[in-house]
């Protein structure tokens, strides 16, 4: 959309225009489409690089120097960025076509089933311990996540990584909840969240980081936005997102080191059981696309060597090795090592015994005490909700009632009293760590439905 503003506010705007004769701009926004209404000359520095045809459009990418009465900065047709100027009366704002009518597939992997439509939901809760307050939580959350976001469909304005991460797990989210573009009420969050992705992944080249290179944290938010690309596409088959996809799975193939896990920035010397957690469930979720996408389950086969390569001989998993075994990254391998194959081996077994035991010695299921860990028990209530049976029946006994009686009226949730290594974001008052924690507490809360219920 474009808009009349006065000329003293456009200075810094995205892109803008002068309007003969009317003393004001039409105003674009980064990511916008624009089109000539008229054959114009492209110039840059006075220069004419080549004439534009009537009807040529372009997609806006950067800020308009103040220097410039009129500029784009923008990619044509044939993906060529460019920056020129451009004649005042000849541009305009395209017309776009209507994103398309996404509608869920009336067949879906089982795992992801029950998610679908509040009866299965409600059955799937009922079923498997969980609270009518549960579920009007995770309602809660989800009406804080649609006020939160951005007018351009991210959440959180952090750096490219950040922002990146928080819509992946916002959209994580709302599809843990069965929500589609189809949906009557959080259908539009999504829609945009997608629509945002699909413009800034494209533009790079499909790092969801959007990033030209992966930072240290870019692998994270890469992966998680590819998660929930993932499970978009499964949940709605909207090809518009497939080709996206397909590259930012393939950054991840490309970014597996020798020994089968992943590292900051895809370094390939060595493994992190952390930054490989979500590369697998960036992975799986590839896999249930049923895209076939080349080489993914042997990258998910040579991951369970890694988290084979990194379990203690207490059960526990290591950091980046098997000599210090880390409560808060033994959901991580068991969750992983199931999640794949769904096979209760002794690895599996062995992890389970050991969260269980950590949880009731040394780290209980406590909000308000200092060894609260949310990154941990996102996981572990993942690995104990697929494994299910008894360890399920205590974790949830405990874990719901904690998590119901800490989220705040507005539907976030507040910051924790843990002092976790690495849980900076749990602890935050800022608005990327109210998302953190907003987004892993939903995300625990629909786990009774998210993948079929527990122990499925």
């Amino acid at each position: 959309m474009w808009k009349y503003r006065p000329m003293k506010k456009i200075l810094g705007v995205l892109f803008g225009v002068c309007v003969a004769g009317c003393g004001a701009v039409a105003e674009f926004s980064k990511g916008e489409t624009i089109e000539l209404s008229q054959d114009a000359p492209l110039l840059f520095r006075q220069t004419t690089v080549r004439v534009a045809k009537k009807g040529e459009r372009f997609i806006v990418l950067l800020d308009r120097p103040a220097e410039h009465r009129v500029y784009v900065s923008g990619r044509d047709a044939s993906g060529q960025e460019i920056a020129l100027s451009i004649a005042e009366d000849a541009v305009v704002a395209a017309q776009q076509p209507p994103p398309p009518v996404v509608e869920p597939p009336s067949v879906l992997p089982m795992i992801l089933a029950a998610r679908m439509g509040a009866e299965r939901r409600a059955k799937a809760l009922t079923a498997h311990g969980g609270k009518p307050e549960s579920e009007a939580a995770v309602g809660r959350a989800l009406h804080w996540l649609v006020t939160t976001q951005n007018e351009d469909g991210s959440w959180c304005k952090g750096s490219k990584p950040i922002t990146a991460a928080m819509t992946g797990f916002s959209l994580l989210s709302f599809l843990g909840h069965g929500e589609t573009p189809a949906s009557p009420d959080f259908g539009p969050a999504v829609q945009k969240a997608i629509n945002w992705m699909l413009a800034n992944g494209d533009a790079n080249e499909g790092r969801l980081s959007m990033e030209n290179q992966f930072s240290q944290p870019g692998v994270y938010a890469h992966a998680i936005a590819t998660y929930a690309l993932g499970e978009y596409y499964t949940m709605t088959r909207d090809e518009r997102v497939v080709d996206l996809l397909k590259k930012a799975v393939g950054h991840i193939l490309e970014g597996q080191g020798p020994d089968g896990g992943w590292m900051y920035s895809y370094d390939r010397t060595e493994s992190d059981t952390s930054v490989s957690g979500w590369q697998i469930q960036a992975l799986k979720a590839a896999h249930l696309t049923g895209l076939d996408i080349p080489g993914v389950p042997l990258a998910l086969d040579k991951a369970m060597d890694n988290l084979k390569r990194v379990r203690g001989k207490n059960g526990g998993f290591g950091y980046r090795n098997a000599a210090a075994e880390k409560y808060s990254l033994t959901g991580v391998g068991v969750y992983c090592t199931y999640v794949w194959k769904q096979e209760k081996d002794m690895v599996v077994r062995d992890g389970m015994e050991y969260i269980m035991e950590k949880s009731a010695r040394e780290y209980p299921i406590d909000y308000r005490h200092e060894r609260a860990d949310l990154y941990a028990w996102y996981y572990d209530t993942l690995a104990c909700a697929l494994v299910g049976g008894r360890s399920w029946e205590k974790w949830n006994g405990s874990l719901q009632d904690q998590l119901l009686r800490n989220q705040a009226p507005d539907g976030s949730w507040p910051p924790l009293a843990g002092k976790s290594a690495g849980g900076e974001y749990q602890r935050s008052p800022e608005m990327v760590g109210k998302l953190y924690r907003t987004t892993l507490c939903a995300l625990m809360l629909e786990v009774y439905y998210r993948y079929s219920g527990p122990g499925q």
